[in-house]
């Protein structure tokens, strides 16, 4: 190769990752809720009568004795879906962080990783996270709002969230910008009801929606509910994963992408 191709070769990877830069500091930049364009009916999440019981057993055992036995303990079995910038209210970080330990303390405990909740809680105090949040209707805001930290949201309880970044696929060698999924936890009491489908789908297109086409993710061998669910949604094995280099079977986790645009 002469002296100009490989000129040539190093501006046109410069261009790239300031396209990438470009993108990841629009889309960090974006103020709008990404979610007001769309029907709130598209962010309700229908509960059946037993799923909202087993939720307020766990949260109070008591609650079967001073409901008399009744299950149905709200009269509208809807959650809703909000999108909320960094920092989470106070509460609501309390909850992810007490979902996230339920969900994934074991399988943590047992990975060569450890469990270690402080830097599980630095990591959704990143100042780049963005969280799609499920919460129980009774006490949601209007689905519209972007939540901000000054907002009361003591009331409200977390059913689910998803916690995620826009990123580089690779911090050495990028190509294109991402969005990195770090988090998708459901309540065990509101599992089944397709609110994991529900948030994938909406990070997917909050995703195209500011031109970033590849989700990528990470999941333990061990999970293979998470494993069997991501395949069921199209999410393969990514070139970047630890399986596809030598020694990377030792590894007790694959990195799974999609691309939404091929």
């Amino acid at each position: 190769m002469g002296k100009s191709s490989k000129k040539s070769g190093k501006q046109s990877k410069k261009q790239v990752q300031k396209q990438i830069q470009a993108t990841i500091k629009e889309a960090n930049a974006h103020s709008q809720n990404p979610l007001d364009s769309l029907p709130s009916t598209f962010l309700n999440i229908p509960l059946s009568p037993q799923s909202t019981t087993r939720l307020a057993v766990t949260n109070n055992e008591d609650a079967i004795a001073n409901n008399n036995g009744n299950n149905n303990t709200t009269d509208n079995n809807v959650a809703t879906i909000q999108y909320i910038t960094s920092p989470l209210p106070s509460n609501m970080l309390e909850q992810c962080l007490e979902l996230f330990e339920i969900n994934m303390g074991e399988m943590y405990k047992q990975s060569k990783w450890g469990l270690d909740m402080e830097a599980k809680r630095n990591e959704l105090e990143h100042k780049d996270a963005r969280f799609l949040v499920v919460l129980s209707s009774d006490t949601s805001v209007e689905s519209s709002e972007l939540v901000s930290a000054e907002e009361d949201q003591t009331e409200q309880q977390v059913l689910g969230f998803a916690h995620f970044r826009y990123e580089p696929d690779d911090d050495d060698h990028p190509k294109i910008p991402t969005t990195y999924l770090y988090e998708l936890q459901v309540h065990p009491t509101v599992q089944g009801h397709g609110v994991g489908k529900k948030l994938m789908t909406l990070i997917e297109l909050i995703s195209l929606k500011l031109q970033i086409k590849k989700i990528l993710l990470t999941v333990f061998h061990m999970n293979k509910g998470a494993m069997s669910f991501y395949k069921r949604n199209k999410y393969d094995i990514d070139e970047c994963s630890p399986s596809n280099f030598e020694g990377g079977e030792d590894c007790d986790y694959e990195i799974l992408s999609k691309e939404l645009v091929k």
